[in-house]
């Protein structure tokens, strides 16, 4: 079959999964890659501070940012990171400023060899609003913390121009943490000091999810602390994670394995791990079904060599092993999750066993070995900013019938 050929029958059988990409509205879910592309020189055209490369889903979508926003040269500890993403077309940028670790002649470079955990200690590091509207990238004042993590912030709109960030500061050993607030109407950080309900815990930090606007950190070990920011004097209130699922502190690699997402305003947590009595590795997903009691319904228990006995798992030529957690459908009915496996990105409905589409996910940085629910989100895109260069398919998208196995 010709390249041609091929591409037409691309085109033909994508709308039927494809279509849950999209919201009722005419808006599009992107998978975006959380690690961004930097360019130098005059890549950008006079006024332009940044650019999204967008492709349809399950496609990689990438933000392009200039190296004076993000000039060290990315390891797996230091590297810019996009930590938040709201529905107006706003990214919060995480960077590290200052000298390159390794001066480097290559483009977008990422230093692969082994590196210190914290060889950017004392280096400065900044919050960029990135605005791919406007394609203007705004520096937020720093707020005055020595702490920078952008697993513990979170962006959030109040109006299609208004919004707020959002970047927690757990206490060590205490059970007080300081929450810091910045508003885009003031310009400026506000400390607010909320209980901290773990208490003597540390805090995960692996990342934020945001619904309206209620902020969801989130702890893969043990559990979510939720602030809904209409709200004052704001408060944390804590979501253990189902029952069973706890894991000690400083567990590595969770995000590996689980990972959390909304689909549409539920909540859902799902893990890769091994059945109790025969350790087979399985796959579960939970939906949170009250906040305040921190109830969640089991939605579904698959065995992962159930997805490999698939047909449409076998399509993908993949090997028998078990994947990477990546993310939970943001729109799909059912339970649908994303995983990753050498460099591929695939689509599976659990309850159904099926794989439903799988693609070669073009993200960069950092390299497939450390490829994770880390490094991607779903990010629902504005029609007004949905103008960038889209561009030619990157990669080979095939979405499969929609026959069982």
């Amino acid at each position: 079959m010709s390249a041609e050929a091929a591409e037409e029958k691309v085109d033909a059988a994508e709308p039927e999964e494809n279509r849950h990409w999209e919201t009722k509205d005419g808006e599009q879910w992107v998978v975006l890659a959380c690690v961004p592309l930097v360019v130098r020189g005059n890549y950008f055209s006079p006024g332009i501070e940044n650019k999204i490369k967008a492709a349809k889903a399950p496609r990689a979508t990438r933000l392009v940012v200039h190296r004076s926003i993000a000039p060290r040269t990315k390891t797996i500890y230091d590297h810019p990171y996009v930590a938040g993403a709201d529905c107006h077309g706003r990214l919060l940028l995480y960077a590290t400023l200052g000298y390159e670790l390794k001066p480097s002649l290559v483009l977008d470079a990422f230093y692969s060899k082994p590196a210190p955990p914290f060889d950017h200690r004392g280096v400065p590091e900044a919050y960029f609003i990135c605005d791919t509207r406007t394609h203007k990238s705004t520096r937020l004042n720093d707020h005055g913390f020595h702490n920078f993590h952008p697993g513990n912030a979170g962006l959030a709109s109040l109006t299609e121009d208004m919004y707020v960030v959002a970047d927690l500061n757990p206490g060590v050993g205490t059970d007080r943490a300081s929450l810091l607030i910045y508003s885009s109407g003031s310009g400026n950080w506000e400390e607010h000091m909320v209980d901290y309900p773990p208490h003597h815990r540390p805090w995960g930090s692996n990342g934020v999810v945001v619904h309206q606007t209620i902020i969801w950190w989130v702890d893969l070990s043990y559990g979510l602390l939720a602030c809904d920011l209409r709200i004052e004097p704001h408060n944390l209130r804590f979501v253990p994670l189902p029952e069973g699922c706890e894991m000690p502190p400083s567990t590595p690699d969770l995000d590996r394995r689980r990972c959390v997402g909304f689909r549409g305003g539920d909540l859902r947590y799902m893990q890769i791990h091994e059945r109790v009595f025969d350790g087979k590795p399985i796959v579960s997903m939970w939906t949170l079904i009250d906040q305040d009691a921190g109830t969640w319904r089991h939605d579904c228990e698959v065995l992962v060599k159930d997805i490999w006995d698939d047909k449409g798992y076998k399509a993908t030529k993949l090997p028998r092993e078990v994947p990477t957690a990546a993310l939970i459908h943001p729109e799909h009915p059912g339970d649908v999750a994303y995983f990753f496996l050498h460099s591929r990105l695939f689509g599976v409905d659990l309850a159904a066993r099926r794989v439903l589409e799988w693609q070669f996910f073009q993200m960069l940085h950092p390299p497939s070995a450390y490829h994770s629910s880390r490094f991607v989100r779903a990010w629902k895109r504005s029609i007004s900013s949905a103008n960038d260069d889209t561009g030619p398919p990157m990669t080979v998208n095939i979405a499969l019938p929609g026959t069982t196995s």
